[in-house]
């Protein structure tokens, strides 16, 4: 399996915002949340482990359900895609 890009937080960032924007009712939508740098899994599993996380979202009661779930899909997508290139 080849190895994921790497990007910038920031741009990993931008992408999850911009793919979940695209869901229908949720152009304006402007979740807050912090990702943090994780060890990815080793060994057996599905593959799709990432360096990074998210941890914590900030007014997601406030969210859309729609629009909470097009950011949850949006996640999924990039850990799958994505490592992020931390800093030293």
């Amino acid at each position: 399996m080849p190895k994921k890009q790497k990007r910038t937080e920031a741009e990993v960032r931008a992408m999850i915002v911009r793919d979940a924007q695209q869901r229908l009712g949720c152009q304006d939508f402007a979740p807050e949340f912090t990702l943090h740098k994780r060890a990815p899994k080793t060994g057996g599993g599905s593959g799709d482990s990432a360096n990074w996380d998210v941890r914590e979202t900030h007014n997601a009661d406030t969210w859309a359900r729609d629009c909470a779930q097009a950011l949850k899909e949006a996640i999924d997508r990039a850990r799958r895609q994505f490592d992020i290139a931390w800093p030293l």
